[in-house]
C-alpha cells in the first residue's frame, strides 16, 4: 500500500527543525520532527515507502531507511494523521522487531489542546460580553467667594488647598 496523510482539518506551521500541526477535528497539537514532517507532507497516496525514503534522504540528509519511514508512518497513523487504512499492512514482522531499537526516538509528539468549546459560555460566540456601565459622578462644585486667609507660619487650613 501507499500511505496517504490526512490533510483535512489540519493546520500546519513550519518551524526550522520541525512542523507543528493543529488538528482541529480532534483538538490536538502534533509536533513532527523533520523526518516525520517530510513523510507526512509527501504521503499523498501515490508514493511507496521506498519512494518516501528517497524523498526523506534528499530533503533531510537522513539515510534512505525504509524502517525509519515505516516508524514515522506508524507514529503518524497512531496520532490520527494518516487516512484510515492507507498505511495498513506496511510493516512486516521482521521490520517490527527492527523498529524496537528506534522506539526511544519519537518522531511525532502529540499534545491534547484545550477545546475552545469546553470553555465557552452559554452565550453565542458572536455575542460580545456586555460592557461594564461606568458611572462618573459629577465633580463637586467649586467654591465661590473669598479664599480663606493663610497664616504665614501655619499655612492653609487643613483639608483646603490654596
Amino acid at each position: 500500500m501507499k500511505p496517504k496523510a490526512r490533510k483535512s482539518g489540519i493546520f500546519p506551521e513550519k518551524l526550522p527543525e520541525e512542523v507543528v500541526l493543529y488538528d482541529k477535528t480532534n483538538d490536538k497539537v502534533h509536533c513532527l520532527k523533520r523526518i516525520a514532517a517530510e513523510v507526512w507532507e509527501s504521503s499523498d497516496g501515490s508514493k511507496t515507502v521506498e519512494e518516501l525514503a528517497r524523498i526523506v534522504k534528499v530533503k533531510t540528509g537522513a539515510p534512505a531507511d525504509r524502517k525509519l519511514v515505516l516508524q514515522a508512518v506508524k507514529e503518524l497513523q497512531a496520532a490520527g494523521l494518516m487516512e484510515a487504512g492507507s498505511a495498513a499492512g506496511l510493516t512486516s514482522r521482521r521490520e517490527a522487531v527492527g523498529k524496537i531499537a528506534m522506539a526511544g526516538s519519537a518522531l511525532v509528539v502529540t499534545i491534547v489542546a484545550a477545546a475552545p468549546k469546553a470553555h465557552a459560555s452559554a452565550r453565542a460566540p458572536a455575542d460580545p460580553p456586555p460592557l461594564p456601565v461606568v458611572h462618573n459622578p459629577p465633580a463637586p462644585p467649586k467654591p465661590t467667594g473669598p479664599k480663606p486667609p493663610v497664616h504665614p507660619l501655619v499655612g492653609p487650613p487643613i483639608g483646603k488647598k490654596h
